[in-house]
């Protein structure tokens, strides 16, 4: 086992953001000295102290990350000098891109800024526009994505929207790097299919290859949430892992045909795997995930690099602790919590079973994922995709080992037949899982209460135990609580009214002791990633009543989700002829 400091100090790291209010320097300071003089005569003492040392951390980069948002209250148009610092990601209705910015002051900001104008904006182009820029707080749903935690975690300092008036000035060009991912989206979109339709194959190859997710259609990406692959699309901890463990792979069996042997074979494997996991988190734009990713891997292979004496899970600890040294704000994030959740549990299970090989252990294994995954998905998406075990059995090979080296292949060397081959790989497998996803069930998981989460996941731990235990039926009951646990409503005569951030639109959810109404659903992306869930969360499974204000994306584009989880009773809209079966909103009163 691992030395304790690590656990307890990546605990308290973790711990500082769900700190209800934090206190004043000086008394944190204060019961710090506190904690460090009683740490020599008093064992529980200094594991105070470790914890409170990374809370501290955690709370210094918090605030440090915070200082650099955009002002409160400053939202007017104001000028700035930006540059465009990724590829921008355009759609039927803007171009979003992340840029540095300065404002009039001189102050530096890192900001994500929309054109409805939907102009090109070159990577690495600079700028002198209006804008109006808002601090990403006070959007914080319950379930979901969540604003405030995905800008800070990104380390974006405002959103804002560009005005009409914008000026091109010199400047140097983008780096090599963003230069060379644009070249390659380029050449994707400029691929000839002969004719054939395989616009979503070309999306795909975009997405796994340089990380621009933003090429994939809403209908593939929707189609991925009632599967659970959303995982396999984005450039993170599984990918990277499998390029890395491929070029591993491919240096260790190079070596034996060699006409000699390096004095440190493992050394080659190690770097060659570590430059390759290098190599593709920079292809894919050295996004958070994939920063994440090579620290994780840095770790692991720096405890393999030790040998037999260092435990797996000490490499999984010290990895843990990199990334919340290099980025404590990952916390925020589900994929954190879904990589290292996941990991671990497939190292519980194998406990004791390390000889196990072939069928019987990739079994076991997808067990283990399944089970932790029951927690994980519920706790995160407050929804359980029934299919998920299976086809991700199928998916994840199929991805790792064919479609992600097929990509980086045909975005690294120019050839028309392999692009062409890639594209339709990748067209026919998103239509094969769209038509999955058709018939895919999904069951719903109610938001459960502060105690139950962390009992449901020791029960999951408790269930993956590799020998009998008497604590296995009391486990199993648990889970059952977690997954059909049942949330209050209001008292009769009551109404309660939750507005969501839904992204441009607006959603507000009304419900009394028996009844469900929803207005307005937001976008699609919004619906799926933000309204679904929260409804989900709220144990509500099926509308009363859905209306719909009028005809526009940014109000109604989420029907078709919310439909598709669970028709509403009744649909009363602005403009009836644009959905089935829906009433005009006529003025009208009932009572519920």
């Amino acid at each position: 086992m691992p030395k304790p400091w690590l656990p307890l100090w990546a605990a308290g790291v973790a711990a500082s953001f769900a700190l209800p209010a934090v206190p004043s320097w000086t008394v944190l300071a204060a019961a710090w000295l506190c904690l460090l003089a009683l740490a020599w005569r008093f064992r529980a003492a200094a594991w105070l102290l470790l914890c409170l040392s990374g809370a501290l951390y955690g709370i210094w980069r918090t605030q440090s990350a915070l200082d650099k948002q955009w002002p409160m209250f400053q939202t007017a148009s104001v000028p700035l000098t930006i540059e465009v610092a990724d590829l921008p990601q355009r759609d039927d209705k803007r171009v979003r891109f992340t840029a540095k910015a300065v404002d009039g002051g001189g102050r530096h900001y890192r900001l994500q800024l929309s054109d409805y104008q939907l102009r090109d904006w070159p990577a690495g182009s600079r700028w002198r526009v209006q804008a109006r820029v808002r601090p990403p707080v006070g959007e914080a749903n319950r379930t979901g994505f969540n604003r405030e935690a995905w800008a800070l975690a990104g380390g974006i300092g405002g959103v804002g929207t560009l005005g009409k008036e914008r000026r091109a000035l010199a400047g140097s060009g983008p780096p090599l790097l963003l230069r060379w991912r644009e070249h390659i989206s380029r050449r994707w979109q400029n691929t000839d299919t002969h004719g054939r339709d395989f616009s979503d194959g070309l999306g795909l190859m975009r997405a796994l290859s340089i990380g621009e997710q933003s090429a994939l259609s809403g209908q593939a990406w929707q189609s991925f949430r009632p599967l659970g692959l959303n995982h396999l699309v984005s450039i993170s901890g599984l990918h990277v892992s499998m390029v890395a463990v491929l070029a591993g792979w491919l240096v260790k069996h190079g070596l034996r045909v060699l006409p000699f042997v390096p004095k440190t074979p493992r050394l080659w494997v190690l770097a060659a795997g570590l430059s390759a996991a290098v190599f593709y988190a920079g292809l894919a734009g050295f996004s958070v995930p994939t920063q994440r990713s090579v620290l994780m891997l840095l770790a692991l292979a720096w405890a393999w690099w030790r040998g037999s004496g260092a435990s797996v899970w000490t490499g999984w600890w010290q990895a843990l602790a990199l990334v919340l040294l290099f980025d404590p704000a990952a916390v925020l994030g589900a994929g954190f919590w879904l990589s290292f959740g996941l990991v671990g549990a497939l190292l519980w299970a194998s406990a004791g079973r390390l000889n196990e090989r072939g069928l019987r252990l990739a079994v076991r294994a997808q067990w283990a994922v399944t089970v932790v995954s029951v927690v994980a998905l519920g706790s995160l998406f407050a929804s359980l995709p029934l299919l998920s075990p299976l086809v991700n059995a199928a998916a994840i090979p199929w991805f790792s080992w064919v479609l992600v080296p097929l990509a980086l292949a045909a975005s690294l060397l120019p050839l028309a037949p392999l692009q062409w081959l890639a594209a339709a790989a990748g067209e026919y497998t998103l239509r094969l899982v769209q038509w999955v996803a058709e018939y895919a069930p999904e069951y719903a998981v109610a938001a459960a209460p502060p105690l139950l989460l962390p009992l449901a996941a020791v029960a999951a731990l408790i269930v993956l135990l590799p020998r009998g235990s008497g604590w296995k039926p009391l486990a199993w009951l648990v889970l059952a609580g977690f997954v059909f646990y049942s949330p209050n409503v209001p008292q009769q005569g009551r109404l309660n009214v939750t507005v969501w951030d839904a992204g441009q639109g607006l959603s507000v959810w009304m419900q009394t002791r028996n009844r469900n109404l929803l207005f307005d659903t937001g976008t699609e992306t919004a619906a799926a990633a933000q309204i679904l869930p929260n409804l989900n969360a709220a144990g509500v499974r099926r509308l009363d009543m859905l209306v719909l204000s009028h005809h526009d994306a940014d109000h109604d584009g989420g029907f078709a989700v919310l439909a598709q989880a669970g028709q509403p009773r009744e649909i009363l809209a602005g403009q009836p002829q644009f959905y089935p079966q829906a009433a005009f909103c006529e003025e009208k009163q009932w009572q519920w």
